[in-house]
């Protein structure tokens, strides 16, 4: 009998542990805002100059709001997500109907424009290597949360391409809501205007320091080329000690040394506040 009731205890014991982690889903618990996961892939196609077919693809996965306070407030912050990281026009309403459109723009985006009239201009699926000579082209799109907390959220937009099955780039740009007054977070949102040269010196010899250089020549000897173009700009994210900026591979530096990114730690950003800055809560 003891052993009929020990056996029915470890029964009973592994149904709860499989009826548990079949309740789980991909929400996220953690923060003010709860997120969930969906993807979707899109395909197109274009015929070269040369007759031959180049494939194109977009896989995306996106990391969306999936719910926060109530149902009103969740609108609006899907809205606004929708808007600012999957440029989707006013009249999509639905997140799997914003996936769609921006996984079919970013085909457009990237199929040279003399071979499609609504090609922006700035085409992904040019550079190091002729389009005639690309025969895929896929482009991956991963969006995700790297901050949510103090009523602020961050998303992290990842892209990256391959051309005939090699990975040609990859880049990542941020995009911040303060959940507090629902609207995208910009640079003015956190420290005054008068101040970006001011931080702009910090972020210089901040990444000295990163990088143990004691001048800006040692800065070019490591491939930082184009300091000049290092300033405050608004691809940036917030972390436990600090604001990060990140900057595109190239944009700074060779292309060898990657994505710079040079975070600035709150206590050394304070002087600098704007009146209302979101860093305040931080």
């Amino acid at each position: 009998m003891n052993h009929k009731l020990a056996y029915f205890a470890i029964v009973m014991l592994l149904v709860s542990v499989s009826t548990s982690c079949s309740c789980s889903n991909s929400a996220s618990k953690n923060g003010d805002v709860t997120v969930a996961t969906d993807s979707i892939t899109e395909t197109g196609s274009f015929k070269k100059s040369n007759g031959e077919v180049c494939e194109m693809k977009v896989n995306l996965v996106v990391s969306y709001p999936q719910a926060y306070k109530d149902s009103v407030t969740l609108e609006k912050l899907q809205k606004l997500f929708a808007t600012h990281l999957l440029k989707a026009p006013k009249e999509v309403t639905s997140i799997k109907d914003a996936m769609q459109h921006y996984a079919k723009s970013t085909i457009t985006r990237n199929t040279p424009s003399k071979y499609s009239q609504a090609s922006s201009g700035n085409d992904s699926i040019n550079g190091d290597i002729d389009e005639i000579d690309i025969d895929k082209f896929e482009s991956t799109i991963n969006i995700k949360v790297v901050y949510n907390d103090n009523e602020l959220i961050t998303f992290c937009r990842e892209e990256a391409i391959d051309k005939n099955g090699q990975r040609t780039s990859t880049s990542h740009h941020y995009t911040s809501f303060d959940l507090k007054e629902m609207k995208k977070i910009s640079l003015s949102d956190l420290i005054r205007e008068d101040s970006y040269d001011k931080v702009t010196a910090q972020l210089k010899s901040k990444l000295m320091d990163d990088k143990g250089a004691s001048n800006e020549d040692e800065l070019n000897d490591m491939g930082y080329f184009n300091l000049p173009n290092l300033a405050v700009t608004n691809n940036f994210f917030f972390t436990s000690k600090g604001v990060t900026w990140s900057y595109d591979s190239s944009v700074i530096a060779v292309a060898s040394v990657g994505e710079p990114t040079i975070n600035i730690d709150y206590d050394d950003l304070e002087q600098f506040y704007s009146d209302n800055s979101v860093l305040k809560r931080l």
